[in-house]
């Protein structure tokens, strides 16, 4: 970009001008891992593969325009588009470091890359961000709108089911202050406005604010300590917890649908939870109790009831005792027993909840008051209670991890000591077995960790397993459909991406796949059909595990799938020249390169090299690429082979010369292999030529010098300085020229 002269103010749509503005929070506009490619058309975002054993979310591949005015495409994974075009949007676009920036009325857009999908960050210019006025709306076409709480859902007009969704999660003053913003849906329109509740936050300064376009696969936040319940129609419920990396209390639900493998917001609870319960009741609905709250400090005792068919939130009566860090079982008779906890004092209470009568009463006090503990309804009723923290004698003693375990009876309506575990456990896992059996495993302890142990109700005794590859602490612990658990994440002194599997045959635990994001005090559910979900964790993507994708020598090693090419494949994959061994797609039964060595392709069809690439064979068409470009260095492109006529076989690659172009001005570009015939940067320009303003490749005038001042005035003596320096000032008119066109068209006239 060419400035005005040495120190000049940079451009409001430069990126110099967003980091001189929003030093703070330029880095996550301008710094992204991923940046837009230069296209033809505009800027591209390629679309992530859900491949291997975990898969969250495929981030769509998404087109921007090379002028703002035409719309962003969206490209689904099931072929679909949708295109938004930003109202006010105006000019082309153009790189701001790892960013694409367009001038809009009153301000800059910056589109940038997120990991599940793209930010619009709006650098909105002083005094145009009023509080309650729409300050930036967009068209959509391809999807239907609706309102999710504070979000808007692209809808997919056939399935009804959310295929993006929009939020805007964060906004600043200039001055550093938070902004609070709204987003509507109107008609084909989402529009953002500032908050009328914070008429005082705007005041008139520039403001940036991130709305943000990403699948509907993805959690609306990156909550932590909440709770997850598996309702009766296969949907998962997310409820409460900390959000924004542990900053802040929720009161906010959402559901997962493992059909289409999207999130959307539920109703939210009547106060804000974390270190709650929450137990599905035989009725259908979902029992919410206890649990601290910023709002309110009566969130420790209040319960409160969520209706999956009403999406909605109802009282139930409080609890007798105050209590957070509790345990939550359902019983056979359909009550529920909460047990222990502290929201100030422990608590050796327990109480049951009585869904018809919508009542608490008060069990017989349970042996040790504990907190942060675990609790198992066993087969026979029973209920395990274990671990966590506690005091070993006097209330007088600090609290230590436990190795104590109890038993309630709900026939007596009393508790037992049961075996000692052979680890105190805190911020442990507890996973009941398909034998009856319970696995506990990791926690904070003088032993916990890494090990683990199985409890057996039939002879009270404990029996410790082989250790798991690295200690853990707030992990999750699921049940597989093959009998085995897997264990998911939390603070294992890595990345919080390991995974374990444990064997009841063997006793033996086994590395498994890495998940794609550190997890920590997330959740996992296992669903309908057999797969895993781990949600939050300081993540808002959720991802589900499954065995394909993974290694294999025989169906056995594949729990949901079929072995297929060595790999576990979502299909038998009988096609002919298909494979589930294809490293973009692990797992799923693709057409596979044309060339591949994986089978002799199309060989058994008798194609003769008339083969499309896709396993079939067919009649090649006049001039389609039977070999396609290829860049042989920077600047040179070998041309592609074209076929001589139609239906006649590929001639042989590999005895055929062929002819290598000078890209020069413009680089060799690698993805297609062809020259380059337009610049939006340097780079797409041969070595010794620059990018114009016209989006040409051209060399540069020459300078008489680099200084500024007296030095400055000999370049722009010399006719190349002088070519250089109007060149800078017509475009800095272009910018900042708001005259209408006949304005423009009269002063060049009169000129």
């Amino acid at each position: 970009m060419l400035l005005g002269g040495c120190g000049a103010e940079p451009e409001d749509s430069s990126a110099a001008a967003l980091r001189l503005r929003f030093p703070e929070h330029a880095d996550a506009v301008l710094s992204a891992r991923e940046a837009f490619t230069p296209t033809p058309g505009g800027f591209r975002l390629a679309a992530t593969e859900p491949g291997g054993a975990w898969m969250r979310a495929a981030r769509p591949e998404v087109e921007l325009p090379r002028d703002g005015s035409d719309a962003i495409r969206f490209r689904l994974a099931n072929g679909g588009e949708i295109r938004v075009r930003e109202l006010g949007a105006e000019g082309q676009g153009a790189i701001a470091e790892r960013a694409v920036s367009y001038r809009r009325a009153g301000g800059t857009s910056f589109w940038t890359a997120t990991d599940g999908g793209v930010e619009a960050w709006l650098l909105l210019e002083e005094g145009v961000a009023r509080d309650g006025e729409v300050v930036a709306a967009w068209e959509v076409e391809g999807a239907l709108l609706r309102e999710r709480g504070a979000a808007v859902e692209l809808v997919d007009e056939a399935r009804g089911a959310p295929v993006l969704r929009v939020t805007a999660p964060r906004a600043y003053a200039a001055s550093g202050r938070a902004v609070a913003v709204a987003l509507r849906a109107r008609g084909a329109r989402v529009e953002l406005s500032i908050d009328a509740g914070d008429a005082g936050d705007a005041g008139g300064e520039a403001v940036l604010v991130d709305p943000a376009w990403e699948p509907a696969g993805s959690m609306s936040a990156d909550r932590t300590y909440h709770t997850t319940t598996q309702l009766p129609g296969g949907q998962v419920l997310l409820v409460g917890g900390r959000v924004r990396v542990g900053t802040m209390l929720t009161s906010s639900a959402e559901l997962y649908d493992p059909e289409s493998g999207s999130w959307s917001l539920a109703a939210p609870m009547s106060r804000e939870r974390v270190f709650h319960v929450a137990e599905l009741l035989s009725n259908g609905k979902v029992l919410v109790a206890g649990g601290n709250g910023y709002a309110d400090s009566m969130s420790a005792q209040s319960a409160e009831l969520y209706d999956p068919a009403a999406n909605s939130w109802s009282p139930a009566a409080p609890m007798v005792t105050p209590r957070a860090y509790a345990t939550a079982t359902r019983l056979p008779n359909g009550e529920v027993l909460v047990a222990s906890g502290h929201p100030d004092v422990f608590e050796e209470t327990a109480e049951l909840y009585d869904p018809v009568l919508d009542t608490w009463t008060l069990t017989a006090p349970m042996t040790i008051p504990r907190y942060s503990h675990t609790g198992t309804a066993l087969k026979s009723g029973e209920v395990l209670v274990m671990g966590g923290y506690g005091w070993p004698g006097s209330a007088d003693d600090i609290e230590i991890p436990l190795d104590s375990a109890e038993l309630y009876d709900p026939a007596s309506g009393t508790w037992k000591l049961a075996a000692r575990m052979n680890s105190a456990r805190v911020a442990h896992t507890a996973t009941l077995l398909s034998d009856g059996k319970v696995l506990v495993a990791g926690g904070l302890g003088a032993d916990a960790g890494e090990d683990a142990e199985v409890y057996d109700p039939v002879t009270d005794t404990w029996t410790p397993t082989g250790p798991m590859s690295i200690p853990r602490v707030l992990h999750s612990a699921t049940l597989l459909p093959s009998g085995k658990v897997l264990i998911a994440g939390g603070i294992d002194g890595s990345s919080g991406k390991s995974t374990d599997v444990y064997d009841p045959a063997t006793n033996l635990w086994s590395p498994g796949p890495p998940m794609t994001e550190g997890h920590q005090a997330h959740t996992g559910a296992s669903l309908p059909n057999g797969q895993v979900l781990i949600a939050g964790g300081s993540s808002e993507y959720s991802e589900r595990y499954t065995s394909v994708g993974a290694a294999c020598a025989s169906d056995a090693d594949c729990a949901l799938a079929v072995c297929v090419d060595g790999v576990c494949c979502d299909s038998a994959c009988t096609e002919p020249c298909h494979t589930c061994a294809l490293a973009s797609a692990l797992g799923s039964c693709v057409p596979q390169p044309k060339g591949s060595d994986l089978r002799d392709e199309c060989a058994h069809q008798g194609c003769d090299g008339a083969c499309d690439g896709f396993g079939a064979c067919a009649a090649v068409p006049r001039e389609a690429e039977c070999a396609p470009a290829e860049c042989t260095d920077g600047t040179h492109s070998r041309m592609p082979i074209l076929c001589p006529a139609d239906g006649a076989a590929c001639p042989d690659s590999t005895r055929q010369a062929r002819a290598v172009e000078d890209c020069a001005p413009y680089s060799c570009d690698f993805r297609d292999g062809k020259c380059k015939e337009r610049c939006s940067s340097p780079l797409d320009c041969a070595p010794g030529f620059a990018c114009s303003f016209g989006n040409r490749c051209i060399r540069p005038a020459p300078a008489a010098s680099r200084g500024c001042g007296a030095a400055n005035g000999a370049a722009v003596a010399s006719g190349g300085g002088l070519v250089a320096l109007l060149l800078a000032l017509l475009a800095a008119a272009q910018r900042r020229s708001r005259g209408s066109r006949a304005g423009r068209a009269a002063a060049a006239e009169g000129a």
